[in-house]
Protein backbone atom coordinates (compact mmCIF):
# COMPACT_ATOMS: atom_id res chain seq x y z
CA UNK A 1 0.00 0.00 0.00
CA UNK A 2 1.02 3.33 -1.07
CA UNK A 3 0.91 5.70 1.24
CA UNK A 4 0.12 9.60 0.61
CA UNK A 5 -0.41 12.94 1.68
CA UNK A 6 -1.85 16.08 -0.07
CA UNK A 7 -0.60 19.39 1.67
CA UNK A 8 -3.03 21.93 0.17
CA UNK A 9 -4.88 25.15 2.43
CA UNK A 10 -7.65 25.63 -0.72
CA UNK A 11 -10.46 23.14 -0.11
CA UNK A 12 -11.65 22.94 -3.68
CA UNK A 13 -7.89 22.38 -5.02
CA UNK A 14 -7.33 20.13 -2.34
CA UNK A 15 -10.23 17.88 -3.28
CA UNK A 16 -9.52 18.06 -6.83
CA UNK A 17 -5.85 16.95 -6.64
CA UNK A 18 -7.15 13.89 -4.73
CA UNK A 19 -9.26 12.84 -6.68
CA UNK A 20 -6.89 13.21 -10.09
CA UNK A 21 -4.10 11.46 -7.35
CA UNK A 22 -6.66 8.82 -6.67
CA UNK A 23 -7.09 8.09 -10.47
CA UNK A 24 -3.33 8.30 -11.57
CA UNK A 25 -2.63 5.71 -9.17
CA UNK A 26 -5.74 3.30 -10.83
CA UNK A 27 -6.12 0.17 -8.69
CA UNK A 28 -3.24 0.32 -6.59
CA UNK A 29 -3.82 0.30 -3.34
CA UNK A 30 -3.05 3.95 -1.76
CA UNK A 31 -3.94 5.61 1.58
CA UNK A 32 -4.24 9.32 1.24
CA UNK A 33 -4.51 11.76 3.79
CA UNK A 34 -5.17 15.33 3.67
CA UNK A 35 -3.48 18.41 5.12
CA UNK A 36 -4.79 22.25 5.28
CA UNK A 37 -1.62 23.65 6.93
CA UNK A 38 2.42 23.80 7.64
CA UNK A 39 1.51 22.70 11.22
CA UNK A 40 -1.04 19.88 10.53
CA UNK A 41 1.87 18.68 8.27
CA UNK A 42 4.44 18.64 10.56
CA UNK A 43 2.33 16.47 13.34
CA UNK A 44 1.13 14.07 10.69
CA UNK A 45 4.79 13.47 9.56
CA UNK A 46 6.46 13.36 13.21
CA UNK A 47 4.36 10.21 13.94
CA UNK A 48 3.74 8.29 10.68
CA UNK A 49 6.16 7.22 7.67
CA UNK A 50 4.86 7.61 3.97
CA UNK A 51 5.73 7.32 0.61
CA UNK A 52 4.56 10.66 -1.16
CA UNK A 53 4.09 13.85 -0.56
CA UNK A 54 2.13 16.57 -2.61
CA UNK A 55 3.44 19.76 -1.94
CA UNK A 56 1.76 23.16 -1.92
CA UNK A 57 4.48 26.10 -1.17
CA UNK A 58 2.36 29.27 -0.47
CA UNK A 59 0.52 28.01 2.82
CA UNK A 60 -1.55 30.70 4.16
CA UNK A 61 1.70 32.83 3.83
CA UNK A 62 3.85 30.25 4.92
CA UNK A 63 6.62 28.02 2.83
CA UNK A 64 5.88 24.77 1.50
CA UNK A 65 10.02 24.16 1.53
CA UNK A 66 10.36 24.71 5.49
CA UNK A 67 8.34 21.61 5.73
CA UNK A 68 10.29 20.09 2.98
CA UNK A 69 13.30 21.31 4.72
CA UNK A 70 12.82 19.31 8.10
CA UNK A 71 11.79 16.15 6.65
CA UNK A 72 14.76 15.57 4.14
CA UNK A 73 16.59 12.48 5.56
CA UNK A 74 13.04 10.76 5.65
CA UNK A 75 12.57 8.49 2.44
CA UNK A 76 9.25 9.50 0.33
CA UNK A 77 9.07 11.48 -2.79
CA UNK A 78 7.83 14.77 -3.02
CA UNK A 79 6.22 16.37 -6.00
CA UNK A 80 5.77 20.11 -5.48
CA UNK A 81 2.39 20.90 -7.08
CA UNK A 82 2.16 25.13 -6.67
CA UNK A 83 1.82 28.26 -8.76
CA UNK A 84 5.14 29.74 -7.81
CA UNK A 85 6.71 28.11 -10.83
CA UNK A 86 9.29 30.60 -10.79
CA UNK A 87 10.75 27.81 -7.66
CA UNK A 88 11.07 25.12 -10.13
CA UNK A 89 14.60 25.25 -9.65
CA UNK A 90 14.80 25.80 -6.31
CA UNK A 91 12.93 22.80 -5.65
CA UNK A 92 14.97 20.51 -7.88
CA UNK A 93 18.34 21.61 -6.18
CA UNK A 94 16.34 19.91 -2.48
CA UNK A 95 15.78 16.52 -4.71
CA UNK A 96 11.72 16.66 -5.47
CA UNK A 97 10.90 14.24 -7.78
CA UNK A 98 8.46 16.46 -9.92
CA UNK A 99 7.02 20.45 -9.97
CA UNK A 100 3.43 20.54 -11.11
CA UNK A 101 2.67 24.17 -11.89
CA UNK A 102 -1.01 25.18 -11.37
CA UNK A 103 -3.67 24.70 -12.57
CA UNK A 104 -2.81 21.61 -13.55
CA UNK A 105 -4.75 18.58 -15.50
CA UNK A 106 -5.22 14.92 -14.65
CA UNK A 107 -3.00 14.50 -17.46
CA UNK A 108 -0.37 16.36 -15.28
CA UNK A 109 -0.77 14.33 -12.52
CA UNK A 110 -0.27 11.21 -14.15
CA UNK A 111 2.62 12.18 -15.54
CA UNK A 112 3.82 13.20 -12.19
CA UNK A 113 2.59 9.61 -10.53
CA UNK A 114 4.31 7.79 -13.98
CA UNK A 115 7.53 8.94 -12.80
CA UNK A 116 7.35 7.82 -8.36
CA UNK A 117 7.86 3.95 -10.51
CA UNK A 118 11.01 4.99 -12.73
CA UNK A 119 12.16 6.98 -9.38
CA UNK A 120 15.05 5.57 -7.60
CA UNK A 121 16.12 5.51 -4.05
CA UNK A 122 18.21 8.48 -2.87
CA UNK A 123 17.35 10.71 -5.23
CA UNK A 124 18.08 13.70 -2.46
CA UNK A 125 20.73 15.82 -3.48
CA UNK A 126 21.14 17.29 0.20
CA UNK A 127 20.89 15.76 3.62
CA UNK A 128 19.67 18.22 6.56
CA UNK A 129 20.98 17.75 9.78
CA UNK A 130 20.75 19.94 13.17
CA UNK A 131 23.40 22.24 14.12
CA UNK A 132 22.94 24.70 17.37
CA UNK A 133 19.20 24.31 16.75
CA UNK A 134 19.10 25.28 13.15
CA UNK A 135 18.35 22.99 9.98
CA UNK A 136 21.46 22.68 8.17
CA UNK A 137 21.80 21.12 4.56
CA UNK A 138 24.73 18.99 3.23
CA UNK A 139 25.59 18.08 -0.14
CA UNK A 140 25.43 14.22 -0.84
CA UNK A 141 28.62 15.06 -3.12
CA UNK A 142 30.30 16.73 -0.23
CA UNK A 143 30.01 12.96 1.81
CA UNK A 144 33.05 11.16 2.21
CA UNK A 145 32.10 7.98 4.18
CA UNK A 146 29.55 7.59 7.12
CA UNK A 147 30.58 5.57 10.50
CA UNK A 148 27.50 4.13 12.82
CA UNK A 149 27.74 5.99 16.27
CA UNK A 150 24.65 3.61 17.73
CA UNK A 151 21.67 5.06 16.87
CA UNK A 152 23.23 8.17 15.27
CA UNK A 153 25.58 8.28 12.51
CA UNK A 154 28.79 10.19 11.50
CA UNK A 155 29.41 11.78 8.53
CA UNK A 156 32.36 13.01 7.37
CA UNK A 157 32.77 15.01 4.46
CA UNK A 158 35.57 15.69 1.74
CA UNK A 159 36.34 19.17 4.01
CA UNK A 160 37.42 17.15 6.92
CA UNK A 161 34.02 17.55 8.99
CA UNK A 162 32.28 14.91 11.37
CA UNK A 163 29.10 15.70 11.77
CA UNK A 164 26.88 13.77 14.14
CA UNK A 165 23.32 13.10 12.41
CA UNK A 166 20.53 12.16 14.43
CA UNK A 167 19.37 9.22 11.53
CA UNK A 168 21.15 5.82 11.76
CA UNK A 169 23.43 4.46 9.10
CA UNK A 170 20.49 2.20 7.90
CA UNK A 171 18.10 5.01 7.60
CA UNK A 172 20.79 7.25 5.86
CA UNK A 173 21.81 4.53 3.13
CA UNK A 174 18.14 4.26 2.24
CA UNK A 175 18.31 8.08 1.09
CA UNK A 176 21.61 7.72 -0.44
CA UNK A 177 22.38 7.10 -4.12
CA UNK A 178 23.57 4.17 -5.68
CA UNK A 179 27.39 5.53 -5.56
CA UNK A 180 27.50 4.89 -1.97
CA UNK A 181 28.18 1.28 -0.83
CA UNK A 182 27.88 -0.54 2.55
CA UNK A 183 31.71 -2.16 3.36
CA UNK A 184 31.20 -3.00 6.87
CA UNK A 185 28.17 -3.29 9.85
CA UNK A 186 29.81 0.48 10.83
CA UNK A 187 30.53 1.83 7.52
CA UNK A 188 29.48 3.20 4.44
CA UNK A 189 31.33 5.47 1.46
CA UNK A 190 31.55 6.94 -1.58
CA UNK A 191 32.64 4.59 -3.85
CA UNK A 192 33.85 7.89 -5.89
CA UNK A 193 36.24 8.42 -3.04
CA UNK A 194 38.00 5.07 -3.10
CA UNK A 195 41.69 4.71 -4.67
CA UNK A 196 42.54 1.49 -3.81
CA UNK A 197 41.88 -1.75 -1.33
CA UNK A 198 44.50 -3.48 0.28
CA UNK A 199 44.89 -7.10 1.63
CA UNK A 200 46.60 -7.90 5.14
CA UNK A 201 47.48 -11.41 6.46
CA UNK A 202 44.91 -13.10 8.41
CA UNK A 203 42.06 -11.87 5.46
CA UNK A 204 41.35 -8.52 6.81
CA UNK A 205 40.96 -5.92 4.24
CA UNK A 206 41.33 -2.43 4.40
CA UNK A 207 39.85 0.49 2.07
CA UNK A 208 42.00 3.25 1.21
CA UNK A 209 40.03 6.93 0.38
CA UNK A 210 41.88 9.47 -2.22
CA UNK A 211 42.82 11.60 1.22
CA UNK A 212 44.67 8.71 2.43
CA UNK A 213 42.41 7.72 4.94
CA UNK A 214 41.63 3.59 5.77
CA UNK A 215 38.61 1.99 6.52
CA UNK A 216 38.12 -1.66 7.81
CA UNK A 217 35.79 -3.64 4.86
CA UNK A 218 33.94 -7.02 6.17
CA UNK A 219 34.71 -10.01 5.12
CA UNK A 220 31.27 -10.67 4.06
CA UNK A 221 31.64 -7.48 2.19
CA UNK A 222 34.72 -7.87 -0.03
CA UNK A 223 33.54 -9.80 -3.23
CA UNK A 224 30.82 -7.70 -3.99
CA UNK A 225 32.62 -4.29 -3.54
CA UNK A 226 35.22 -5.33 -6.04
CA UNK A 227 32.58 -6.01 -8.60
CA UNK A 228 30.79 -2.66 -7.52
CA UNK A 229 33.89 -0.77 -8.34
CA UNK A 230 34.67 -2.24 -11.36
CA UNK A 231 31.32 -1.48 -12.49
CA UNK A 232 32.07 1.61 -11.53
CA UNK A 233 35.06 1.69 -13.77
CA UNK A 234 33.30 0.57 -16.57
CA UNK A 235 30.65 3.45 -16.47
CA UNK A 236 33.06 6.20 -15.98
CA UNK A 237 35.44 4.75 -19.00
CA UNK A 238 32.13 5.12 -21.39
Amino acid sequence: MTSIVIVEDEYMVAKRLKRFVEAAFGEQTIKLHLCSSLEDAQDYLSERSIDVLFLDLNLRGQDGFDLLKQQLCESFHTIVVSANSDRAIEAFDIGVLDFVAKPFTQERIQKAVDRLSQAQQGRSKYLSYKHLGKMMLLAVQDIQYLKAEGHYCEVSTLDNQNILHDKSLDKLMALLPNNFYRIHRSYAVSLEQVKAIEAQEGSKYWLILKDGQKLPIGRTKIADLRKHLSNQLSTGAS
